[in-house]
């Protein structure tokens, strides 16, 4: 069973996990966070942009369960590499503050969302879902959580460029 986690705790989570991430980013320069190869053909800043596609798709289904309605899924049927590759595609020719400046205000944003839900949205599942799993998981999964696993594989790249 999944443990009870408070609005407060999950709130907690989220803002460390952001400031451990944007920490680690602000201590690399620019050429570092715009080189490719750092997963696959993915740069830092491919990363940070996918870290806000992602969120941003829990913004919606956060907004719409505030709402009292069910979102659409726009990648319906799409492996999660599907997903990610289509993000990509749409990310890597964006300027790098561009990248950055929406990290920093999708990020705000998800905070907001998850702010408007109670402690028992986020420990039930989502009500247009067939899982029975609170969404808390799922709000860590794509926030704290990701910033970390995307921590962990810039940390071991950065790890290879040193000389």
């Amino acid at each position: 069973m999944t443990e009870y986690v408070t609005k407060a705790e999950l709130l907690t989570r989220m803002q460390d996990g952001y400031t451990a991430f944007t920490a680690l980013l602000s201590s690399l320069s620019d050429e570092q966070l715009t080189t490719p190869g750092v997963n696959g053909k993915w740069s830092i800043k491919d990363n940070i942009a996918h870290l806000s596609t992602w969120e941003k798709s829990v913004i919606t289904a956060l907004d719409a369960l505030h709402n009292y309605v069910e979102p659409g899924n726009p990648t319906a049927g799409m492996s999660e590499d599907e997903q990610n590759e289509l993000y990509y595609q749409a990310n890597k020719d964006r300027p790098l503050s561009e990248v950055r400046n929406e990290f920093a205000t999708v990020s705000q944003e998800i905070q907001s969302a998850v702010e408007r839900l109670s402690d028992d949205q986020i420990n039930s599942p989502l009500p247009w879902s067939t899982s029975t799993n609170p969404i808390w998981p799922w709000i860590a999964g794509n926030t704290y959580e990701h910033y970390e696993e995307h921590a962990q594989i810039i940390e071991k790249w950065l790890a290879t460029q040193q000389p």
